[in-house]
């Protein structure tokens, strides 16, 4: 009984690195009451029914559209060298309108480019 062999030994020694891994993750885990007393605050518990409300009134929401006239943007000659190089349609995001809107004109004031750009938008 004095001699174990290879195998033996290997499964005490399996035993006793799992014994001590598991008493070891039991008592370094994340307690409750080290968690962050503002954030515990702010938790709302939203019951099913009030999530089922929210998305009828989410799925009733009908795209609201805006025409965009002249918003403009104002480009330096430094990056944008010619009226070419000046991007022909960009996207526009204001007040909950998103949308592709493109140029109507562009015009040289000196070091810079304005460029009016008009089209229509959607509220989604």
């Amino acid at each position: 009984m004095g001699k174990f062999t290879g195998v033996s030994k290997f499964t005490l020694a399996t035993l006793i690195g799992l014994g001590s891994l598991g008493a070891f993750s039991q008592t370094e885990g994340v307690k409750a009451e080290s968690l962050d007393r503002i954030s515990q605050k702010n938790v709302e518990f939203n019951s099913s029914s009030t999530i089922a409300n929210t998305f009828e009134q989410r799925a009733n929401i009908v795209p609201e559209s805006k025409v965009i006239t002249s918003h403009y943007v104002k480009y330096s000659k430094t990056s944008y060298q010619v009226k070419d190089s000046i991007p022909k349609e960009i996207y526009y995001s204001s007040n909950g309108f998103k949308g592709y809107i493109q140029a109507t004109t562009i015009i040289d004031i000196g070091d810079h480019f304005l460029t009016l750009y008009s089209g229509s938008v959607i509220r989604c």
